[in-house]
């Protein structure tokens, strides 16, 4: 199988950006057609780069070296150079580009397409299809395990979560969880996958060897994506249609706290230091940033016109 890449000629300067020790935040702006990159350490933008296609989903490389951005009105995903700051390929893969995530190694990308109901698995030097899988309807949310083993893929129209095997590419287990899954994450044991139910207004813990659920966690309205903080010990989720992060004790599983954030919150991701938790916000153009500890919000940043920022998005 093959996809169409496009290469961006760039020319040479006598100086490149220099990277700093913080890390970076890449935040998707749909509306805006850009990626704003956010310097944590100075708690602003300190850069913008245009990525046509509308940009939605977000996986950094492992490595830190790149970003790659899914672009579902381009039909695929663009790639950033971190030190450039600069697109340097735009990937044509599938018609309902949405969810994307990397392998833990770095070594293939995967692209939900929403529309065709499959994961392309995509070698991430030649940016070829090595294989197409079939999941449930609606593909969304993706995350990797931190073994580099499982892809679990939430299907939103499916109501189902699908494991697939990373060694043999395919999938094992598909189980049904709430009303519309859409972002989900998985711990650092690989024991539990946390699935955000937009339309049930709930949360999913599956246990992950056997994929059977062990609680439904109850939030508020719209949960849209989720990330984890404090060596696992707090979920945060994203609550769209009320401007809320809910809070959940993953050692109880209640939820302990609701914090107000900005106006349609959406992509979510917590800093390495696994205290600060970053939430785009859709509808205010901002990223709003939790204290996980006292569980207030500290800072907020604007950002550019319709935030989304699904994925991961936090480098180094």
């Amino acid at each position: 199988m093959k996809c169409h890449v496009v290469a961006i000629a760039v020319a040479t300067t006598f100086f490149t950006t220099p990277l700093v020790a913080a890390p970076f935040a890449y935040i998707t702006n749909q509306l805006g057609d850009s990626v704003s990159i956010i310097d944590a350490q100075l708690g602003k933008v300190v850069d913008t780069i245009t990525v046509h296609g509308k940009p939605a989903g977000v996986a950094v490389a492992p490595a830190g070296d790149k970003v790659y951005i899914s672009t579902p009105e381009a039909k695929g995903f663009a790639v950033l150079d971190v030190k450039k700051r600069e697109v340097i390929a735009k990937v044509a893969v599938s018609d309902g580009a949405l969810g994307i995530a990397i392998g833990t190694n770095g070594k293939r990308i995967y692209v939900a397409d929403w529309y065709n109901n499959n994961v392309d698995v995509i070698d991430a030097d030649s940016f070829k299809i090595i294989k197409t899988i079939p999941v449930g309807d609606s593909p969304s949310g993706l995350i990797v395990s931190p073994d580099n083993h499982w892809l679990y893929v939430a299907n939103r129209l499916s109501d189902s979560v699908s494991k697939i095997d990373l060694i043999n590419l395919s999938v094992t287990k598909t189980t049904l969880v709430g009303s519309h899954p859409f972002g989900l994450t998985i711990d650092a044991r690989v024991e539990r996958i946390y699935v955000a139910n937009v339309q049930s207004d709930n949360v999913t813990v599956l246990e992950t060897r056997r994929m059977l659920p062990i609680a439904t966690v109850k939030v508020n309205m719209l949960p849209y994506a989720a990330a984890l903080a404090l060596n696992d010990s707090r979920l945060f989720v994203t609550n769209q249609d009320d401007g809320s992060v809910s809070v959940i004790d993953t050692e109880t599983l209640k939820e302990i706290a609701l914090i107000e954030v900005g106006n349609k919150p959406e992509g979510i991701n917590t800093h390495p230091d696994d205290r600060h938790v970053y939430v785009a916000n859709w509808f205010d153009s901002t990223v709003s940033v939790i204290d996980a500890k006292t569980m207030k919000v500290i800072d907020t940043i604007k950002t550019g016109n319709g935030s989304r920022a699904f994925g991961q998005f936090f480098g180094k």
